[in-house]
């Protein structure tokens, strides 16, 4: 019996994002990603069990790789009247996805989008994104107004449906802010 070549679950993560890539996301199986990483079959599974297993560690990546940006920004705006909320509009504000983080995230999004895995995964993030911004602030219902208005400019840049220049990129990002900054706590009032 043969040896299996020792692999790296991450080089096995990078060769499903280059079939996602080329492929797309129907393109996506077991088989291509061995394919790809240069490994058997068994190589991948041992490590996921199955194609959903490979999208469900997609999502953590690139949802990790997020955390990881957020909480840099975050802890750069602590000056600011929302350390949480303007981080993550500074996070934004360092440029749009590109080409490749936007296909990968269609395509593992639109894979996924049926699996109660994907779902939760993506409920639990918004979860915690919006705790800690609406956290720690006398304003949670302006923190929350603003937070979903980045989240559509996020949706419309990661969906390919618009790109804004960066001047009137950065005029959006100001508008956000001033929405924090201008809405009254309780929202009824003027």
């Amino acid at each position: 019996m043969g040896r299996h070549r020792k692999h790296d679950p991450e080089e096995v993560l990078n060769a499903a994002e280059r079939v996602v890539l080329s492929r797309g996301a129907a393109g996506l199986s077991i088989d291509a990603v061995a394919k790809e990483a240069g490994i058997a079959k068994s190589s991948v599974l041992y490590d996921y069990k199955s194609k959903g297993a490979v999208l469900e560690a997609l999502i953590g990546r690139i949802i990790k790789a997020d955390d990881k940006k957020v909480a840099a920004a975050v802890a750069a705006a602590v000056a600011t009247p929302n350390p949480e909320l303007f981080g993550r509009i500074e996070a934004t504000a360092a440029g749009q996805p590109s080409e490749d983080e936007r296909a990968i995230a269609m395509a593992v999004s639109a894979a996924a989008s049926h699996q109660d895995a994907f779902q939760r995964s993506m409920r639990d993030w918004l979860s915690r994104d919006l705790d800690a911004i609406q956290a720690g602030t006398d304003k949670p219902f302006a923190s929350l107004m603003a937070y979903l208005a980045l989240f559509g400019l996020s949706s419309i840049e990661y969906q390919g449906f618009r790109e804004f220049d960066p001047s009137e990129r950065a005029a959006i990002l100001n508008g956000i802010k001033s929405i924090f900054e201008r809405i009254p706590e309780n929202p009824a009032s003027p």
